[in-house]
């Protein structure tokens, strides 16, 4: 039996939610199709496939992410989470002129 793939933690977790990377040569709608199959009776769902990257993210259940993580096409399994962005805007007043305006 080959090694468990160990889980990426994210700073700010989302419980039971993962993002799920194939290995390049995996094929993302055969597995994401079998991976389908072996849950619908389970609470776990996969919730998005990527086009991006060859990956998927869904909820899984404990017993269905350790054979994820025991799965030979998976690359990596990473925690989904919060992400946040900080926006700074900044207010420029308009330039002043104080020199005398002339016509050329």
């Amino acid at each position: 039996m080959s090694s468990l793939i160990t889980v990426s933690k994210a700073k700010e977790p989302i419980p039971g939610r993962y993002i799920v990377t194939l290995k390049a040569d995996a094929s993302l709608d055969a597995h994401v199709s079998s991976t389908k199959t072996k849950i619908e009776s389970t609470p776990s769902n996969i919730t998005h496939e990527y086009n991006l990257i060859n990956g998927y993210a869904g909820e899984f259940s404990a017993e269905d992410l350790e054979d994820l993580r025991a799965h030979p096409e998976i690359a990596s399994i990473e925690e989904d989470g919060i992400a946040k962005t900080c926006f700074v805007t900044q207010s420029v007043p308009p330039p002043t002129y104080s020199g005398n305006l002339t016509k050329f």
